[in-house]
């Protein structure tokens, strides 16, 4: 297998900032001059629209074996693109190409456990049926799920079609040019050392993480008119107060009988004189 590389890669210790990181992953040019910045491991949160959402159900059978049922759920990531996230530019160590591939898969668990990894490769040349095949750089966020879990998600994507956004916090084998920021617009992604021919040589003691484990992972799904798809970070309005809030009641205002006893008493004529005229104007009808 042949994967479709421009630079050659290495990882150096000559850091020039070593109170900040000791060592660091650089691209060279085909004469090994030095190409690009000095890109370290880049551990904050990264966003992204998970569009095309499908909860797939499968029943396979075999001879002489029993029937099995695989369920998961698939969609498509892309980088969320609004200034406020940075809008990431995502390639492989090694490569020009930005990728364009990434995918989401929700698997439902077959023994209850649940774990989460990401995985991914540069483009390659593969034979399938005696035909020569290219595969994109793609990189895929897998997710394994109780059964009741995964069938909560299921059962809500089936229902509608709603917007989600996914935050990957801590992702192993993604880098970026150290900044003091919490956001960058340059990821570059190692998936495995002899895959990318990373040339480790004065740096033996340094293992790079590769993609794989993920730190964190949140995968929220919106509906209704307020569906923006914002994370809980995006600056909103504050929410108008609910009609099922409690409310302080008022206290009712004192009153005066006695106030009150005088006040009645001055109306005693006039009303009995309103129910006479009353009465005399019922019988002269």
């Amino acid at each position: 297998m042949e994967y479709k590389l421009e630079n050659p890669v290495r990882i150096s210790t000559k850091s020039p900032h070593e109170s900040l990181y000791r060592w660091f992953v650089e691209e060279l040019d085909p004469v090994t001059k030095k190409i690009s910045p000095n890109y370290v491991p880049w551990g904050w949160s990264l966003y992204f629209d998970a569009t095309a959402l499908t909860v797939v159900r499968s029943l396979e059978f075999e001879t002489d074996k029993t029937s099995d049922v695989n369920e998961h759920i698939h969609g498509r990531l892309t980088p969320q693109t609004s200034d406020r996230r940075a809008a990431a530019s995502y390639s492989f160590f090694g490569t020009n190409r930005k990728i364009e591939s990434f995918t989401l898969r929700i698997v439902k668990s077959k023994d209850d456990k649940e774990s989460f990894h990401v995985f991914g490769s540069p483009s390659y040349e593969h034979e399938w049926d005696f035909e020569n095949l290219l595969q994109s750089d793609t990189v895929e966020v897998e997710v394994v799920l109780p059964a009741s879990r995964f069938e909560r998600i299921a059962s809500f994507i089936e229902s509608g079609n709603p917007k989600a956004v996914v935050t990957l916090g801590g992702v192993h084998g993604l880098y970026s040019e150290w900044s003091p920021s919490i956001r960058t617009t340059d990821i570059k992604i190692l998936a495995n050392l002899k895959d990318q021919k990373v040339a480790t040589e004065g740096a033996a003691e340094v293992d790079p993480p590769v993609l794989g484990k993920i730190g964190s992972f949140s995968f929220r799904l919106l509906k209704g008119e307020g569906a923006t798809g914002k994370t809980e970070d995006d600056d909103a309005e504050a929410d108008p107060p609910s009609i099922f809030e409690e409310r302080p009641v008022s206290p009712a205002p004192s009153i005066d009988l006695s106030t009150l006893e005088k006040r009645l008493s001055k109306l005693t004529v006039p009303l009995w004189i309103a129910v006479g005229l009353l009465v005399v104007g019922l019988f002269m009808r």
